[in-house]
């Protein structure tokens, strides 16, 4: 097999609509370090071929919207020190795990970057002879440009940095705006240079300040050096103190080179990247795939037991960062659960932790702030599959309350908690007077009631359970038979007209309607009943129909399909309730080639909290989650042998197709831990443990898996 670390490329889908990063950080680090460029930025603060401004520490990945961080900006110069410099022309860039370089032009600098969980480090090599500068920027910040400033995209508003030492420095950033909320919240740092300098500079957006600290908006540094050569520095990032972000460095880094981070850097990958491992498939479907893992462990930040978290001290490990559990919910929790199951059972005790402290579990979690709720807690969903799945150590009767007040208590602010009660509740659907989204909320909302009801079932409370399996049920009160999809309705129980499924407003994510979407993809979302919505359709026949008619619109009509969002990736697998799992076959191997590419405009949506590289993932290795419950769908693996560590016992999952390629892409036969296997899913106590799941491939379809149909909760009467 390859080694996983260097089949990856950070390069890939950093630009386009992917907006990933391409500087290092490690597994879910607080500590996210790489180039901005000149702005307006896209929310990973880069764009390929513009200069760079300088480089900072904090970064989203992969997220839409308006951005947040870029904060503690670090730029090398030459000359006289200056608080004030151009951005800079780029060669020679380069990137792998834990590390990226680039040459600034004209002054020939070389920038190298790596990185631990929550230290910046950088190395700066300057041109023989020449005085060397290295600017801190205190104030910086991504910009938008389209967005209102303070308001959306992030501005600061005050701070300090103060001198140390002769080769240390300290400081805070405080800033207000970004995605999700209006909270203020501060970055502190601290830096260390591995030499002293030979002046230090301070100042602020008044200008130059001839002492040893200085505060206010935009606070900035000039370290300057009267011969440059090679300076490294350590930058520890902190959500809680200066002497949190002190004892970072000397906990991560004091006294080890940049080349000896950046080698533990690759060791620590390799103990997270190993746990999927494949053979077989093409040079750049297996580069996609590692890569792709990647960026699936990049987000939400690991702040620790007691730590970084600033709010309060209750011995859980928390998190940030988590932008937002509506994406993740897709796959990508499912995915987790399965090859990480003890960050998975601790993010969803964070999530309860916060429901203790605040009295709600939030969708989105930022800055120690709930954010933006797209639609309906899909912790709910989460802690639902996660109790179905057995994982252990998370409290489910806690859970099993919190959910309940989602679904049964009117919120202070639906915006950022709960749901948007009062029609849903008294009507049984949700009406245009939810002025975002009202239909497409309303599916997620009768989705969250059966996930509550399957957790009271599986916590044995019967009547909790009959009573939201019952409002479950809601989900069809907004189906149009005459249209096939689900539509809008006015407060008098009015359909909306005129109505046009495929329509949705240029600016989806503002559609009264259905959310990043259309009806026409919003409507393959009846997750506990995609046999009801077959049945719906006229049987499978038709449904088959159907789903063919939305794939080859999806190729040509922008409109009809809009790229490939994350409320439509398990499409493709509904072919499998028609008793047509070649069709599945047929249409995730088109779409991993059509959807994904190993280029830095590799990916066609925005890589949203690991649901873009899970597609591909689990897709390729034929393994497929079913958020909110415990089935896997099957479909045609790219690899002839894939390696998955399933739990911390190191058991491992192993996938054979030895003759998979791409004309055989149909699965003809199976077998788990050699028994025949006749259907096209599995349960996930059938591989929690480890198995080995074998296909026979082919060129051309068979009867294979067409006739045992997946579970399906509503028609089995639950």
């Amino acid at each position: 097999m390859d080694d996983p670390l260097d089949q990856i490329d950070p390069f890939i889908a950093i630009d386009g609509y992917g907006n990933t990063l391409c500087g290092p950080y490690l597994p879910f680090s607080l500590v996210r370090l790489g180039p901005d460029t000149l702005p307006p930025h896209k929310t990973n603060g880069y764009r390929s071929g513009e200069p760079i401004l300088h480089f900072s520490h904090t970064h989203l990945s992969g997220t839409g919207g308006t951005g947040r961080y870029g904060n503690i900006g670090v730029m090398p110069f030459t000359g006289n020190p200056r608080l004030q410099i151009d951005a800079s022309e780029i060669s020679g860039e380069t990137a792998g795990v834990g590390y990226y370089g680039v040459t600034l032009e004209p002054s020939k600098i070389r920038v190298e970057l790596t990185s631990t969980p929550r230290t910046g480090i950088h190395r700066h090599t300057f041109p023989e002879g020449q005085c060397g500068n290295i600017l801190i920027d205190a104030g910086a910040t991504v910009q938008n440009g389209y967005d209102q400033p303070r308001e959306k995209s992030p501005v600061s508003i005050g701070g300090y940095i103060s001198r140390v030492s002769d080769r240390e420095i300290c400081g805070r950033a405080d800033f207000v705006g970004g995605w999700g909320h209006l909270h203020p919240h501060s970055i502190y740092f601290f830096l260390r240079a591995d030499r002293p300098w030979t002046r230090l500079m301070l100042g602020n957006s008044e200008g130059i300040l001839d002492r040893d600290a200085v505060g206010g908006t935009n606070a900035r540094a000039v370290l300057h050096y009267e011969d440059g050569q090679t300076v490294e520095l350590q930058v520890g990032i902190s959500y809680s103190s200066v002497a949190n972000a002190r004892a970072s460095v000397d906990r991560e880094a004091a006294g080890k080179t940049f080349d000896q981070i950046r080698k533990a850097s690759r060791a620590t990958w390799r103990s997270f990247l190993d746990r999927l491992q494949v053979e077989g498939g093409s040079v750049e479907e297996r580069k996609i795939f590692h890569t792709m893992h990647y960026r699936l462990l990049c987000m939400p930040s690991d702040l620790g037991i007691d730590d970084e978290f600033h709010l309060w001290k209750s011995g859980v490990r928390q998190f940030t960062d988590v932008l937002c559990l509506w994406d993740s919910v897709r796959n990508a929790n499912s995915l987790l659960a399965l090859i990480q199951p003890e960050f998975s059972r601790d993010l969803m005790n964070a999530f309860l932790d916060i429901y203790d402290h605040t009295g709600w579990l939030p969708d989105a979690w930022v800055n120690g702030q709930s954010a933006w709720i797209q639609g309906g807690s899909s912790a709910d969903v989460i802690l639902s599959e996660y109790a179905q799945k057995g994982i252990e150590g998370i409290d489910y009767r806690k859970a099993l309350r919190a959910m309940r007040k989602n679904a049964e208590v009117p919120p202070p602010d639906p915006y950022s908690a709960g749901r948007y009660h009062p029609d849903y509740q008294a009507l049984g659907f949700t009406t245009t007077r939810v002025a975002l989204g009202c239909v497409s909320r309303h599916l997620e909302y009768s989705y969250q009631d059966w996930c509550i009801g399957k957790l009271a079932e599986v916590l044995g409370e019967c009547t909790t359970a009959q009573k939201f399996f019952h409002d479950s049920r809601k989900l069809w009160n907004l189906w149009r038979d005459d249209k096939k999809c689900f539509g809008p309705k006015n407060p008098d129980g009015t359909w909306v007209e005129p109505f046009a499924p495929e329509y949705y407003k240029d600016e989806f994510w503002y559609d009264p309607y259905f959310y990043e979407g259309n009806s026409i993809r919003w409507s393959f979302n009846t997750q506990h009943d995609f046999s009801g919505l077959v049945r719906r359709h006229g049987g499978p026949e038709a449904f088959v129909g159907h789903l063919n008619f939305y794939f080859s619109e999806e190729q040509k009509n922008k409109r009809f399909h809009y790229r490939h969002n994350e409320t439509g990736l398990h499409i493709a697998y509904l072919y499998i309730y028609a008793g047509r799992p070649d069709l599945t076959m047929l249409t995730t191997r088109r779409l991993l080639k059509k959807y994904y590419n190993a280029t830095r405009p590799g990916l066609h949506d925005n890589e949203d909290m690991g649901c873009q590289s899970t597609f591909y993932i689990c897709s390729a290795l034929g393994l497929y989650p079913a958020m909110g419950q415990d089935i896997y769908w099957l479909t045609a693996p790219l690899f002839t042998r894939s390696e998955i560590s399933v739990n911390a016992e190191g058991h491992k999952l192993i996938i054979e197709a030895p003759a998979a390629s791409p004309e055989n892409r149909y699965i003809q036969s199976a077998t788990l831990d050699g028994a025949p296997l006749n259907r096209a899913w599995l349960r996930h106590h059938e591989i929690a443990k480890g198995a080995l799941l074998h296909f026979e491939m082919g060129p051309t379809p068979n009867a294979w898996g067409r006739i045992e149909l997946p579970p399906c909760p509503l028609t089995d009467g639950k």
